[in-house]
Parts: structure tokens; C-alpha cells; sequence
């Protein structure tokens, strides 16, 4: 016991040290933090970026693209796109693109959840799940003529006289777009509307 008392200025000693050596370890471990926090953010930027362009430059098997498709399905509507990180050690992003409404209108909004490893696209609502279905479907290809009044083409045929035959005008692109075919709905969609 006699000895422990002897030894009280040396721990003080020792516990002064120690004060240095913990502002120095405290210091050295919040840099290190600070710099894995915008090492994990520039990886974020770098997904979401990478995520955003794969989902605007996709063409399916038909030559659509998802910008392609929104722009026919929703003529002179501005679109928004944002992203999310769900999930960074797995690079999976949420892509968003929201299509303005008329006033009064909610916004349509359109997810898609991206793999950046894969790469691959998967439908996150019922929108996205849509517009990946009709994807498959070739967009109409307008026609850019620069007569909008109706020509005539002249035919030929073996025992007659060249006939004209009146043509149609293709549609401006003032006009309204066709409808693309609805595509289907899912199986669990449908049965649960059934009574």
C-alpha cells in the first residue's frame, strides 16, 4: 500500500501524456472519417449519375428509349429526372422522372430502380412497370412532309393511263399522337380487381 502512494505523480504524469495522445488519436480518427464520408459521397454522385444516363440512353429490342417514349406519351410536358441511392453497398439507384401535369393535375411520376452491377432496369411503381411494357411496341415515326394540303401520286398500270390517287396527309406534329397499345396488366393487378 505504501508503494501505490509513491506511484500517484507518476500516473498523474502519465495521464497529461495521455491527454495529447488523445486529442491527436480523436483528431487523426475524425479526418479519417471525414475524408471516408466524401470518399462515400463522390461514389454516390459518381451511381446516380451513372444510373441516370443508363436509364435516359436504354433503347429496347423495338429502338424505343425511355425519353423517347415519355416525350410521345406525354407531347410538350417537361420532364424532371431525379435520383436516390436505396441502397450504396449494392449500387442500386432510384431513378425518377416526373412529367408536369396540366394545372390542377398531379404529376406523373415514373420509377425505376436501377443495378448498377448488372446493369439492369427494374421497374419501382406501377407507371415504370408500365412504360417498360410498352417499350416492346415501335413508336409511330411521324412524317416531316413539308406540304400540309393532300398530293396526289400518279399510278401506272398495264391496260390503262396513269391515274392519280388521292394521298392522305400524315399527321402534323401539331396533332395529337395515337395511343401505343395498353399493355397488359399484371395477373396479381387483375385479381385483385375481380369481386
Amino acid at each position: 500500500m505504501v508503494g501505490d502512494v509513491h506511484r500517484l505523480p507518476v500516473l498523474w504524469h502519465a495521464a497529461t501524456m495521455d491527454k495529447r495522445r488523445w486529442f491527436i488519436l480523436i483528431a487523426t480518427s475524425l479526418m479519417a472519417a471525414a475524408t471516408l464520408l466524401w470518399l462515400q459521397g463522390r461514389y454516390e454522385k459518381g451511381d446516380m449519375r451513372n444510373a441516370l444516363e443508363l436509364v435516359q440512353t436504354y433503347h429496347s429490342r423495338a429502338g424505343v428509349s425511355i425519353p423517347d417514349l415519355l416525350s410521345y406519351r406525354h407531347p410538350q410536358k417537361g420532364i424532371q429526372w431525379s435520383t436516390a441511392v436505396e441502397n450504396s453497398c449494392f449500387q442500386h439507384i432510384r431513378v425518377h422522372a416526373v412529367v408536369s401535369g396540366d394545372p390542377g393535375q398531379e404529376p406523373t411520376v415514373y420509377a425505376f430502380a436501377v443495378d448498377i452491377n448488372g446493369p439492369s432496369i427494374h421497374p419501382a411503381n406501377d407507371n415504370g412497370q408500365l412504360l417498360l411494357g410498352l417499350m416492346d411496341e415501335p413508336l409511330p415515326v411521324a412524317s416531316t412532309s413539308a406540304s400540309s394540303e393532300p398530293t396526289a401520286v400518279l399510278t401506272a398500270s398495264a391496260s390503262s393511263e396513269p391515274t392519280a390517287v388521292p394521298v392522305v396527309p400524315a399527321a402534323s406534329a401539331s396533332s395529337e399522337p395515337t395511343p401505343l397499345p395498353a399493355a397488359s396488366a399484371p395477373a396479381s393487378a387483375s385479381s385483385e380487381a375481380s369481386p
